[in-house]
């Protein structure tokens, strides 16, 4: 099977992930509890892109503001589309990331770690290190609420439970 094509067919697993992580961290005031990682807080922060794989209409590239409570991403939901890409902000315990996620490919991208101090004699390889242990961090996190995700997507709750809970969510944003 041609990968890009396989990737094609997939990617709306990382388009409802997107959606169910925006949904999950509004209706939770942005606190989630990401499994193994401990509590996070996570929270969309100037832009995102909604597109729908099953129609050829047209994405929405929303930015600046609050962009994640705006009329054009009710708009959006409420015709069928789903998050294919966002930039989010990550809060765990003193430490804060910004990045792009990128549900098709699941891409990270301008991740900006928590700030790094060090002083003109502190070993260079040290701050590398302590650096790339951020990003680990990041990717962690991420991991685990992909999994609870997968888990959820999986079992028969999504229909009964969540399926409903995120129209309704919709419902809510279009009345608002």
């Amino acid at each position: 099977m041609d990968v890009l094509k396989a990737l094609a067919e997939k990617a709306f697993w990382g388009h409802e992930f997107l959606t169910w992580l925006w949904f999950t961290a509004e209706e939770a005031g942005g606190e989630l509890e990401a499994e193994g990682q401990g509590p996070v807080t996570l929270w969309i922060v100037d832009r995102m892109v909604l597109g729908s794989l099953e129609t050829e209409s047209k994405e929405n590239i929303l930015k600046d503001g609050d962009v994640s409570r705006s009329a054009e991403a009710a708009a959006a939901l409420t015709v069928g589309k789903k998050l294919q890409e966002a930039r989010f902000g990550l809060l765990r315990e003193d430490r804060e990331w910004t990045f792009t996620l990128k549900g098709d490919t699941f891409d990270l991208l301008s991740v900006k770690i928590p700030a790094v101090t060090h002083e003109k004699d502190d070993d260079v390889h040290a701050t590398i290190l302590l650096r790339l242990g951020y990003i680990r961090e990041l990717t962690d996190v991420l991991d685990a609420l992909y999994a609870q995700f997968v888990r959820l997507r999986t079992s028969p709750a999504w229909d009964a439970e969540t399926v409903p809970a995120i129209a309704a969510w919709i419902g809510a944003k279009e009345g608002g």
